[in-house]
């Protein structure tokens, strides 16, 4: 991972990283500050060869070896079990083992005995009877053989032990610090290894590098345009997205001919619908007859953004209830518009019918540019049904939200079908990510299709529903091959 990786994996995951750092500075000064002060104690123990005593040339030979000896004893838990009883403490000889130290004086034959506590009287008190009875235990042990016969070593106490009523512990301010330091690395390490192991899409190479085609548009993450969709009520950067995406669109070599543009995306929520919208106001505004369809019968939400009528439609029309004409809403913005009509109970088999494919043909017959908004591919058949109906498809991508193999999915059907894919659109990137082109926005509408992700079945044969049949929006009737 280079610097720049570095970089956008902390950019991309600054908000992990700040909460993890800051949960950790609070725990850290909780911990500190709730933390029980604990006060010291220290107390020194010569050991040396008594003076005179016949052995006191030999025992100057092996002393400081003994010494290191004895500081390990100081700390052994029979000594410590007669500190507990002669003290009469309440803790236990585990707890007290952790509150006493021993180390021999760097050159010298003194065990320096340090001793916590939570007063600075019980830490005297333990440090003095750790001594004594080291004291009484090197006696003991170099009791000589020989009753009148001076000991080869002894222990003294060389003072009395110390007492300070300045806490040794907690070091607020060091422990502070350490205790930030270790968050902010934690954050950092959380950061790289989330976006190590994610595997949601995340920048335009990764899109391109999937689906073996451009990305026409970057659109940056907007959260105002749940309350503005239209880029005729906001213009600036939401307007200036899609001139690119219809120059983009342009120059992938469909424009300068009647064509049919189908606009869906791998799964819910990814922005298909403001998509299709947008752009079709787009093309309008350079002056093409624009019709804008929803075939997202499931959850047809076009419709609602125009402020338009969707009780009749495509449904309507296949069935002859209404002519293609009184179907074909205008708008306001130069589009005209043809909502689903009333929800069928059946979808795809309405789609895939030979009247379905008149009317497009029709329709392409009429407009410069007939854009579809359809459903996600994954999830259900609809989209698929369409393509073979269309010139294109413009695949919408979600920014951390779509993953690598869902797009592969996406991409892999659109291949199996023949169908064409223009190039895609990723939507909800930052406004910092080095993949935005600078304008934009994201969404996104909520779906019911629970799809989870499942390798592509063989494709079923194109078939029809007799016109009665789709008359009364019923799922029997009579299937033949195309």
């Amino acid at each position: 991972m280079d610097l720049r990786q570095f970089v956008g994996a902390l950019r991309a995951r600054w908000i992990f990283s700040t909460v993890t750092f800051v949960v950790g500075a609070i725990i850290t000064v909780a911990v500190v500050l709730l933390s029980s002060p604990q006060y010291g104690s220290s107390v020194k123990v010569f050991i040396s060869t008594p003076s005179g005593g016949s052995a006191e040339y030999a025992a100057s030979f092996i002393v400081t070896q003994r010494v290191a000896s004895y500081a390990e004893l100081a700390t052994d838990p029979s000594l410590l079990q007669r500190v507990v009883d002669d003290l009469n403490l309440d803790e236990s000889v585990e707890d007290l083992e952790k509150h006493v130290s021993a180390t021999v004086i760097t050159n010298t034959q003194t065990i320096d005995l340090q001793v916590t506590a939570d007063t600075p009287e019980g830490a005297q008190r333990i440090a003095g009877a750790t001594a004594d009875q080291l004291v009484d235990l090197v006696e003991q042990l170099e009791r000589p053989s020989i009753r009148d016969e001076a000991p080869a070593i002894a222990a003294r106490i060389a003072a009395e032990p110390s007492i300070s009523d300045v806490p040794v512990s907690p070091n607020i301010p060091l422990n502070i610090g350490i205790g930030l330091l270790v968050s902010l690395f934690l954050a950092i390490v959380g950061a790289l290894l989330r976006d190590l192991f994610d595997r949601t899409v995340k920048s335009r190479q990764d899109v391109e590098r999937i689906s073996e085609q451009a990305v026409l548009a970057t659109l940056p993450f907007d959260p105002l345009v749940k309350r503005t969709p239209l880029m005729t009520e906001t213009g600036g950067s939401l307007a200036e997205a899609f001139r690119v995406l219809r120059t983009n669109l342009q120059f992938s070599d469909i424009d300068g001919e009647s064509h049919a543009i189908l606009v869906s995306s791998a799964l819910p929520n990814e922005g298909k619908t403001l998509v299709a919208t947008n752009l079709a106001l787009s093309m309008a505004q350079s002056g093409r007859s624009v019709l804008l369809i929803d075939a997202d019968m499931r959850n047809p939400n076009v419709a609602e953004l125009l402020a338009l009528e969707n009780s009749v439609g495509v449904v309507t029309v296949l069935v002859g209830r209404t002519s293609l004409e009184e179907a074909t809403q205008p708008h306001v913005s130069g589009i005209s518009f043809m909502g689903t009509g009333p929800a069928p109970p059946n979808p795809a088999e309405v789609l895939d019918t030979q009247a379905m494919r008149d009317l497009l043909t029709r329709v392409r017959e009429q407009y410069d540019a007939v854009i579809i908004d359809a459903p996600p591919m994954l999830p259900v058949a609809d989209a698929s049904i369409l393509l073979p109906e269309v010139d294109g498809v413009l695949l919408l991508v979600r920014h951390g939200s779509t993953t690598r193999e869902q797009l592969r999915l996406a991409v892999g059907r659109i291949q199996t079908i023949g169908g064409r894919l223009f190039g895609t659109v990723l939507n909800r990137t930052p406004r910092r990510s080095g993949d935005a082109d600078g304008y934009g926005y994201g969404y996104g509408h909520g779906y019911g299709y629970g799809y989870s992700p499942q390798p592509d079945p063989e494709p079923e044969p194109r078939a029809t529903v007799v016109e009665e049949k789709l008359r009364g929006l019923t799922t029997r009737g009579r299937r033949v091959r195309r």
